[in-house]
């Protein structure tokens, strides 16, 4: 079992102390019965001495009942403390392709639910271990007191366990069917609140997401309901099935034992005993199932993940070219850490997004372009050209197919491209700015102060215990804030993708005539896409990217006319 390896193998500290609390637990119980048992013969005098046997039998039950329950509380959330960190160490280990290929849908249903499902299962799994040791305990009682009752018993309650355990694919189908139809619920909310203004502007899609949600949700209501349905005529029919065992006790066992009528009292009791064991034991038996899929997924979603990680490694000390490269952390034993960068360039680079079968949608490639310190770079081209994915392989977020990434003139081994990325800021078209300065330690309050000001962002934003104090204003002010982490990051390459198009005319012309110039007066490699033609006097280089190809067309490559640079190569 799945479930089981798992446990043995991420917390196995306490498996011992649950172990010994189990034994523990089922002897008080047995010895309860015993002492009942022993009281009823007592019946013209309270036994004092029996009376405080008692007592100390419910406190040792309850000190270890308490003690199991604390202790998968604890272990299970330190499990998923432990899945946790790895999904999120596997996601920034994977390659973006791969990211995004999963969903937000995917990673939130293993993170979320698939981790929350294992938090609430596993101390009732503990539970229903507890009470399956107890029933080894209460069988032998019975036995004890009378085989034929024992016998009964006990084929009652193996006929309860197979009847809960027979249901157990159709509660694993519908709880699959739920799953997806809550991962579609999840999508549509992501639709509707980040499409507010979207759907607000037409009735029509408003109507449609609305109605996609809804049969999502009606959809996942009518599983739901078909599950507790099934659960509850289980549970019915399961105490149904201890009433009666119960009366055969009363009434049809005496018949055909002399001596039962001795031991009646006893066994009866002990029969009502097992019911609440057996009821556990058979509703904890369809949460193990719950159990193992929530697992499966987390684990499925792991090794995914491992593997888009995984799939581009070569050797710590191999370079780029000839295939694609190790998204892995920082450089590694043995490997050299990069030198600071004085250029970076694309050599004959290129990737292709792949369907579902394999077949390449849309390649970029091969694209060389180079990039230096003390220079601004422009990159131009329409919509759908490729500019985008050229900055992911340049930023090393995406592998290359072929070709070669360069740091001053020398290739990236594979081993130092997560310490090649660490020396680029990049604010993506699609970039997302957190409240919280993540990376940047205790940053000079001063520094920030000029920061602002200088970005006109001081009487909107201030940064206080190492985070903006609102995050909540236009996406060109958003912009803003990220190029004040950019500028405290201080690393020596930038990448701006659109970053002018969503500000003012006045701070547009700020941006090109003034903080341009001053991060070029750094030193910095400053590599910006944008349409702004007006300005592109101010750039040392121009590219021009179309139908995924790239042309250098400022300053014109030497021996080629206007007219031959207008060319896209074939």
């Amino acid at each position: 079992m799945r479930l089981a390896k798992v446990v043995l193998r991420e917390i196995p500290q306490n498996l011992k102390m649950l172990t010994f609390m189990n034994l523990v637990s089922a002897v008080a119980t047995t010895a309860l019965l015993g002492l009942v048992a022993a009281a009823s013969q007592e019946a013209d005098k309270v036994d004092a001495r029996l009376v405080l046997m008692y007592a100390v039998t419910i406190t040792l039950f309850c000190v270890s009942h308490n003690a199991i329950l604390v202790t998968a509380s604890r272990d299970a959330e330190r499990l998923i403390h432990t899945f946790r960190m790895r999904v999120f160490d596997a996601v920034r280990r994977a390659d973006l392709v791969t990211v995004e290929r999963i969903g937000r849908a995917a990673l939130h249903g293993v993170l979320i639910q698939d981790t929350q499902i294992l938090a609430r299962v596993l101390p009732i799994l503990a539970v229903g271990a507890q009470q399956a040791v107890m029933l080894v305990f209460l069988a032998y009682y019975l036995a004890y007191l009378s085989p034929l009752a024992c016998v009964l018993a006990f084929a009652f309650a193996g006929l309860a366990v197979s009847i809960r355990y027979r249901r157990t694919r159709s509660f694993k189908e519908m709880l699959a069917e739920s799953g997806q139809a809550e991962a579609d619920v999840f999508d549509g909310l992501t639709d509707l609140t980040q499409g507010f203004k979207e759907a607000r502007m037409s009735r029509r899609r408003a109507d449609a997401l609305v109605g996609a949600v809804g049969a999502a949700s009606s959809r996942a209501r009518r599983v739901n309901v078909e599950t507790k349905t099934q659960w509850v005529r289980n549970f019915s029919l399961i105490e149904a099935m201890f009433y009666a065992l119960i009366g055969l006790m009363v009434f049809v066992v005496p018949l055909v034992s002399a001596e039962y009528y001795k031991v009646v009292v006893p066994v009866t009791t002990a029969a009502l005993f097992i019911v609440g064991p057996i009821s556990t034991v058979s509703f904890v038996t369809p949460m193990v199932s719950m159990a193992e899929r929530a697992l499966s997924n987390i684990e499925d979603m792991e090794r995914r993940l491992a593997e888009a990680a995984g799939r581009w490694a070569v050797t710590a000390d191999a370079p780029v070219p000839g295939g694609r490269a190790s998204l892995d952390e920082g450089p590694a034993d043995g490997v050299a850490a990069l030198p600071a960068p004085r250029s970076i360039a694309l050599a004959e680079a290129g990737f292709a997004y792949r369907n579902d079968d394999g077949t390449p949608s849309f390649a970029v490639g091969p694209l060389t372009a180079e990039f230096h310190g003390g220079e601004v770079t422009f990159i131009t081209g329409g919509n759908g050209s490729g500019k985008s994915t050229m900055l992911r392989l340049l930023t090393g977020l995406m592998p290359l197919d072929h070709g070669t990434l360069l740091v001053n003139g020398a290739p990236v081994p594979a081993a130092a491209l997560q310490d090649y990325r660490d020396r680029i800021s990049a604010i993506f078209s699609d970039y997302h700015l957190s409240r919280r300065l993540y990376g940047v330690a205790s940053p000079d309050p001063a520094r920030v102060r000029a920061l602002l000001t200088r970005l006109e962002m001081q009487d909107k934003v201030a940064v206080a215990d190492g985070a903006f104090t609102t995050v909540r204003l236009s996406t060109g002010q958003r912009k803003r804030l990220a190029l004040v982490l950019t500028q405290l990051e201080d690393k020596p390459v930038i990448v701006l993708d659109e970053w002018a198009a969503d500000q003012d005319p006045h701070f547009r012309a700020v941006f090109y005539e003034q903080l341009l110039p001053e991060l070029k007066a750094q030193g910095k490699v400053v590599i910006c896409v944008t349409h702004d033609e007006r300005w592109f006097n101010l750039a040392n280089r121009v590219y021009q990217m179309s139908e995924g190809r790239l042309r250098l067309v400022h300053p014109l490559p030497p021996g080629t006319t206007p007219a031959e640079a207008a060319e896209v190569p074939a």
